[in-house]
């Protein structure tokens, strides 16, 4: 069972024999391997090549011409009741260079639980050895990028897919306080060799962006995941579904990797491409030097189908993939169902706003329409397929609860208000709050409460305005 895949681009100056080399040290400082120093002496450079060690077993092929090189290794250790397979291919020409990995797992009793799927020490030993290379606007690294003002152009193309990138994207918004919810360093490292992360600068950068995407961009501090080609969101991440910032970094990585699984990868980057260049040189020399050693014309022959037949399972398995994906779409509801909304110029200041505005409105126009009308069964039939967005009726209730006691501005009421979307100055004699930004909504607060019925009135006149 395959349990992880990747690839991606590395310093394209690298060569086989780094590879290689990357690929000892990675063996060689595992606790887990039989291996020893000495089985790597005297390693071939070209052609197949195996070791074995106690049932362990390392099997290497080498490929070189005029314009390409290309080395791959499978590993395969059995340990307890399951064997490990894991397979990396190093790709290079003379423009870009190319490292995949891929690890599966299966065991050899039906009773046997395999275990949790993580990435592989071997994704970080390459990414260290070799560096990371340039991929569309980005690079490979186990670095967040922050993005700065500037970059709205390129925060969009990376959103909507053509900014020629390979791996995805994992995008962290600011937050209404312009903090982010996650710590954009450390879940790159986790990313490292699956995904760019990049995160950016402040609030007004998101409401900026979002005129670029029409919308389609996660902002107050949701991580969105992107995909290249124009794929779209896969998914959307917020801190408060989750309990603490550990089990929200270990769901985006989960989500991550469960989605490279089902990607095909670039044949440059396949045992089956490399054993295919391999087989099709040992032909070729062959048949130059106009050898009559049949035996050796029927082994180089073998060899290079079986690749071939390996290229056909790969692409069934594919077809098999694609049908039951299709299976699934097409056993969901007909997206054409509601309306599609231009909104104009008005975005949401939080997800689902304006839906919830057009929803409120429906209704209400549902309840004047005359009994039994056309009217009354198409509003109906709208507001029956729509679904209420909690979080206006949360924001209220939020408000209310920030200021139920409200006396005076202590630094937990601003903090509250500040992670809601206000902006607090202090103006005079009084506070002035402004909305998301938008200084069509502004609000005075006063420094010192004068009852206790003070804070929920000014929370009512606030709510009946926004929410």
């Amino acid at each position: 069972m395959l349990s992880f895949a990747t690839e991606f681009p590395v310093d394209p100056t690298r060569k086989t024999s780094a590879f290689l080399d990357a690929v000892k040290f990675w063996l060689l400082h595992s606790p887990h391997t039989e291996f020893v120093r000495e089985d790597f002496e005297n390693a071939p450079t070209s052609g197949p090549w195996t070791i074995i060690r106690q049932g362990e077993q390392l099997d290497a092929l080498f490929f070189a011409d005029e314009s390409e090189s290309s080395a791959a290794i499978k590993h395969t250790k059995p340990d307890g009741e399951i064997n490990w397979e894991t397979t990396a291919v190093f790709s290079a020409t003379e423009t870009d260079a190319w490292v995949s990995i891929r690890t599966s797992r299966e065991s050899t009793h039906p009773a046997t639980t395999l275990p949790l799927a993580k990435k592989p020490i071997l994704v970080r030993t390459l990414l260290d050895k070799l560096g990371g290379g340039t991929d569309g606007h980005l690079v490979v690294s186990g670095a967040s990028r922050r993005l700065t003002n500037s970059e709205v152009g390129l925060a969009a193309s990376l959103i909507l897919g053509d900014s020629s990138c390979h791996l995805p994207v994992v995008y962290v918004s600011a937050g209404f306080n312009g903090k982010h919810a996650i710590d954009a360093n450390s879940l790159a490292n986790d990313l490292a060799g699956m995904a760019h992360v990049v995160s950016e600068p402040n609030r007004p950068f998101s409401q900026r962006l979002q005129i670029d995407v029409s919308s389609d961009n996660v902002y107050g501090g949701a991580i969105g995941i992107y995909w290249p080609n124009g794929q779209g969101r896969r998914s959307s991440f917020l801190e408060r579904d989750y309990n603490g910032k550990g089990s929200l970094k270990r769901a985006i990585v989960e989500e991550v990797r469960t989605a490279l699984l089902n990607r095909r990868p670039t044949f440059r980057c396949t045992w089956s491409s490399v054993e295919q260049d391999t087989s099709r040189s040992a032909y070729n020399a062959l048949k130059e030097s106009g050898s009559k050693e049949i035996d050796q014309y029927i082994d180089a022959f073998d060899t290079e189908m079986k690749a071939k037949e390996q290229l056909i399972r790969d692409a069934e398995n594919e077809i098999s993939r694609l049908q039951a994906e299709v299976r699934k779409l097409e056993s969901r509801p007909a997206s054409s169902k509601g309306i599609v909304l231009q909104v104009g110029k008005e975005q949401d200041f939080y997800a689902g706003e304006i839906t919830q505005i057009v929803l409120d409105a429906v209704e209400e126009a549902q309840q004047r329409a005359s009994s039994d009308s056309r009217r009354a069964h198409i509003l109906a039939s709208i507001t029956s397929d729509m679904a209420p967005i909690a979080a206006t009726r949360t924001h209220r209730e939020e408000l209310k609860d920030v200021l139920r006691t409200y006396r005076t501005m202590d630094a937990k009421t601003r903090k509250a208000l500040e992670n809601m979307g206000f902006s607090i100055t202090d103006d005079g004699k009084h506070y002035k709050l402004i909305f998301q930004e938008d200084d069509r909504y502004m609000f005075i607060l006063a420094k010192t409460g004068s009852d206790h019925r003070g804070g929920l009135n000014a929370a009512s006149d606030i709510a009946k305005r926004l929410f």
